[in-house]
């Protein structure tokens, strides 16, 4: 199978702050020295971006910066969290008004994506959930949330795919689209082929799955549509440097990844708060090149004969050695 293809969200090289420190750990960096910060990773192919940045800068003078940092943008986020007036929801919000202003956002995503030639837009809906018990009618908050995403779909056809992008909680207690069942279940419901789900590492561990489990799920339907690569402590969406928590949850990703065929983009999503993000996104890589390599110690054989008999100690026997010498 051909080698993965790195991205990395362009907010990991910028200034991250926390509800803390709102202020930011560092100086604020600019999309251009973002840009610019992310040519300096080695490996690094690709960058994601949301369709606001472009409040910053025009699509011809990033065009430009691309070519001249050899970089491709391969995802155009939707922002529709950032600002108080989706304090009550973007998509699932009960003003008519504001609601199309957000699916308007989500078209925007997909008409940035087009004029720069990114193949597809991602919808990370985290203002669109709830807080309390007896907040929302639930059956209007689907209706609204299908509704809407049904709307950005089709405006991406035929060009462009949709990858729905699911977590647990956060800024929401309840995020409405909040596990793999979920996001897979709206994507049927809806019915657009150009319209998947992206798995992010973190989030999957905080909906206390097992992030390859979810991923054979998705490859089953062919709805995986993108991958954000990160690490955390299953409680919090820690975003951490990939394969620093979670070692064997993440080797056993990769290895679905590569027995499903996945051929998409493999993006950081990480907020290195305290640390440096050119070399955060540098060791994020070599960490991931050096589990995929490890792969190849693995012999699928041995290992499709030991997962045969259900015995969890025959399955750790094959894999252990990727590590123990013994």
């Amino acid at each position: 199978m051909a080698e993965p293809k790195f991205a990395s969200g362009l907010w990991v090289l910028g200034q991250t702050a926390d509800r803390f420190c709102s202020g930011g750990y560092g100086p604020k960096v600019s999309l251009e020295e973002q840009i610019r910060k992310a040519a300096q990773v080695r490996g690094l192919q690709g960058i994601e971006v949301h369709q606001t940045d472009f409040d910053e800068m025009t699509y011809d003078r990033f065009k430009q910066l691309l070519k001249e940092m050899k970089l491709v943008c391969t995802n155009v986020n939707t922002n529709v969290w950032s600002t108080a007036k989706w304090k009550h929801g973007a998509f699932t919000h009960r003003d008519p008004g504001l609601r199309k202003e957000a699916v308007a956002e989500g078209k925007r995503s997909v008409e940035v994506a087009r004029a720069i030639g990114a193949p597809g837009a991602g919808l990370w809906l985290g203002a669109d959930g709830y807080d309390y018990p007896f907040q929302v009618d639930y059956a209007k908050h689907w209706d609204y949330l299908l509704e809407g995403i049904a709307e950005v779909a089709q405006f991406a056809k035929p060009d462009i795919k949709i990858g729905v992008e699911y977590k647990l909680k956060e800024p929401r207690t309840h995020m409405s689209i909040g596990d793999v069942g979920k996001a897979l279940w709206l994507c049927e419901e809806i019915g657009a082929d150009n319209l998947g789900v992206v798995i992010d590492f973190g989030h999957a561990l905080m909906s206390r799955e097992m992030p390859g489990d979810s991923m054979a799920l998705l490859a089953r339907k062919r709805k995986l549509f993108n991958v954000h690569f990160n690490d955390a402590y299953r409680e919090w969406d820690d975003d951490m440097v990939p394969g620093t928590v979670h070692f064997w949850e993440t080797l056993e990703f990769l290895w679905y990844c590569r027995r499903t065929e996945y051929d998409g983009w493999y993006g950081l999503d990480m907020f290195p708060y305290r640390e440096d993000g050119v070399k955060a996104a540098d060791m994020a890589l070599r960490n991931l090149r050096a589990m995929w390599k490890l792969l190849d110690r693995i012999s699928p054989a041995e290992l499709e004969k030991a997962q045969q008999t259900m015995d969890a100690l025959a399955a750790q026997e094959v894999v252990r050695k990727v590590i123990f010498q013994d």
